[in-house]
């Protein structure tokens, strides 16, 4: 395997409080930037109102604090970015921007 597309949660919070308190939802897309791993995020689509809608039913995967907390703090995301992110091996970083390319390439293509 030279490269992977790993889902990113909707991490683009509306308050700054939240974002400094939900880096656990994140926590795995981090790992590849210290371990050097070349990573690049790419916007497929954006939030919508059916997933605002969507949202309202969410109690996450272990109804905890840190579910609730995560809901608190994408709730009112109508418009922003939801993103993927493009990982290749250790020094090669071309073959990552281009895979990021083609990522965006198939978007644009989806769209028509």
């Amino acid at each position: 395997m030279q490269h992977c597309c790993c889902a990113c949660r909707r991490t683009t919070y509306n308050f700054l409080y939240y974002a400094c308190r939900v880096t656990t939802a994140v926590s795995y897309t981090i790992l590849y930037n210290l371990l050097n791993f070349p990573a690049g995020v790419v916007p497929v689509s954006t939030v919508t109102a059916v997933d605002e809608e969507e949202l309202k039913h969410y109690k996450g995967i272990y109804q905890d604090h840190w579910d609730k907390l995560f809901k608190q703090a994408v709730s009112g995301g109508e418009g922003l970015p939801v993103a993927v992110q493009c990982v290749a091996l250790p020094w090669q970083d071309e073959l990552c921007l281009r895979f990021m390319k083609e990522v965006e390439q198939l978007v644009r293509q989806s769209r028509k």
